[in-house]
């Protein structure tokens, strides 16, 4: 094996510790490489053999899927780091931040539910911003930081929160009022998030991750212009994410799109829905919810959808129902004056974050319960007089008829306006798909379970027979078989599993289709 001029050629075959013999023969049959040593020792086979495949400085062929097979998956994954690209889905919300990747190699999806100085078991961090008042105005923290250092001390410090909503009012963009830009705190808050994102990933590999390409996939809601998502994506140059705009490693979807994207490959209730079916997707987060109306065209052979209508609502969300437990809190300590002692705003303040666990466990039989809140010494209740009938020892009892009634019925029927709308738009509806932070909420399923339910209870067969089929569709499956249906049912209300990361995670999803499309050397 000695060519001319000394140099030494090595004829690859397939290795002789393949012990499969399918595989054996199928290398068998591929044309054999040759491998100039001289050139390029330790030559990687990945593109003939696979990636398990390599040779050695002494010209053996090596199958390392049999080494790596020893030890844990996480050990073997960071023994073999594989160079493939990693696509991100970041979900920037008015209230909360949601982040997702994947490998490319694998796709499996990963949420970053990891953040600084993050005490909540809530996967997303706040969308929120600590500046200095004076003529500097640095930004000082972000996140969960950014809450936790407001509170200690508020002092020449301002908290930017909620500006995502300024984005929808083209003549509300400039400055905001404590002199800061609008764009310059959305590209600080972007350079914050992805800095935390590559710590992330680096600890998760042995590859730093400045060294593997990186796809982007970036949501928007349906309701932004082109001028304002071209904002934003300048907003992402600036904060040094991407190069420029167009950029090919970044792809940009609708909020309600990476939402039924999330839907369509990991909902069971999903893949029963039909060519020609309507399905609709609440997206309910802090301050907004949006209700889109989606038809499944499987024409070209693929499961795809085409968006029909949505309708989108402001002051709507689950921080609305923060809000209003403040009020009811503040109703039962009238008489005493939270804002008399520093100690005592403090109490006031822990006593409020008792709700989020009612929050989260609140359904649909809550309304007969009787919730407690350990009631913080410093908030100084025994100076009320004559004693509140709530206090029970060292606890605040609320009563589920008056916390559904104050707190929690007024947003949701908000949620059930917007259902309500596209539905009575729209011919009937296969699955109303829940996501968001507020889709998460178990009373929200509750009455819009009951809602549905009860229009159908309305919609008698003798109606049904009395009336043409909608758009040309029909359905076989509810009440019977009849085909002759009415707008406004809808068939089944399903609860997104991690419904507050689906937009994140369904944005990952497409962004993997996104960057099998780019270049190879991404892949």
């Amino acid at each position: 094996m000695c060519g001319d001029g000394g140099v030494f050629f090595l004829a690859a075959g397939p290795p002789s510790i393949i012990k499969n013999p399918s595989r054996t023969k199928l290398l068998m049959e591929r044309p054999v490489p040759v491998i100039q040593m001289k050139q390029k020792i330790n030559t990687l086979l990945s593109d003939f053999w696979g990636d398990d495949i390599d040779i050695g400085k002494d010209g053996r062929v090596i199958d390392r899927s049999t080494q790596d097979r020893a030890g844990s998956p996480s050990e073997r994954k960071q023994r073999s780091p594989r160079q493939t690209g990693i696509v991100v889905g970041i979900d920037f919300g008015n209230t909360f931040t949601g982040v997702s990747y994947a490998h490319q190699g694998d796709g499996e999806l990963i949420d970053i539910v990891k953040w600084p100085r993050h005490s909540s078991s809530y996967a997303k961090v706040p969308t929120v911003s600590l500046y200095k008042t004076n003529d500097n105005k640095g930004l000082l923290d972000w996140g969960s930081s950014a809450l936790t250092s407001y509170k200690r001390s508020k002092a020449d410090r301002v908290l930017i929160r909620d500006y995502k909503l300024l984005l929808f009012d083209q003549g509300a963009r400039g400055r905001l009022d404590n002199g800061l830009h609008l764009t310059d705190v959305f590209t600080q808050y972007l350079q914050s998030i992805h800095r935390h994102l590559m710590e992330e990933v680096n600890k998760s590999q042995v590859l730093a991750a400045e060294s593997i390409p990186i796809h982007y996939c970036i949501t928007v809601p349906q309701s932004w212009t082109l001028p304002t998502r071209e904002l934003i994506l300048r907003c992402y140059v600036e904060a040094g994410i991407i190069l420029q705009t167009p950029a090919p490693n970044m792809t940009v979807i609708t909020e309600a799109e990476a939402a039924a994207t999330y839907c369509r490959e990991k909902c069971e209730e999903f893949e029963a829905l039909k060519d020609g079916d309507i399905f609709m997707i609440c997206d309910a987060g802090g301050l907004t919810t949006t209700v889109t109306v989606f038809r499944v065209d499987d024409a070209l052979g693929v499961r795809q959808f085409v968006r029909l209508s949505n309708s989108h609502a402001e002051n709507s969300g689950s921080a609305l129902l923060d809000r209003r437990f403040r009020d009811l809190i503040l109703s039962k300590l009238q008489g005493l004056d939270i804002d008399a002692k520093p100690t005592r705003q403090k109490a006031f303040e822990t006593l409020l974050e008792g709700f989020r666990e009612i929050k989260s466990q609140f359904d649909g039989g809550s309304r007969e319960d009787v919730k407690h809140i350990s009631v913080p010494m410093g908030l100084d209740v025994t100076e009320l007089d004559p004693p509140p009938p709530w206090l029970e020892d060292e606890y605040m009892a609320l009563t589920g008829q008056e916390l559904c009634d104050l707190v929690f019925d007024p947003v949701v029927e908000q949620v059930l306006d917007l259902v309500s709308a596209q539905s009575k738009a729209n011919p009937v509806c296969a699955g109303l798909f829940m996501v968001g932070g507020f889709g998460a909420n178990k009373y929200l399923l509750h009455r819009l379970v009951q809602s549905t339910a009860a229009n159908r209870d309305k919609d008698t067969p003798g109606d049904r027979r009395s009336r043409t089929l909608v758009n040309g569709m029909s359905d076989m499956t509810l009440n019977g078989g009849d085909s002759h249906q009415c707008p406004g049912v809808i068939k089944k209300v399903i609860m997104v599993q991690k419904a507050e990361l689906a937009v994140a995670r369904g944005a990952v999803i497409y962004g993997l289709k996104s960057a099998s499309q780019h270049t190879k050397a991404f892949l």
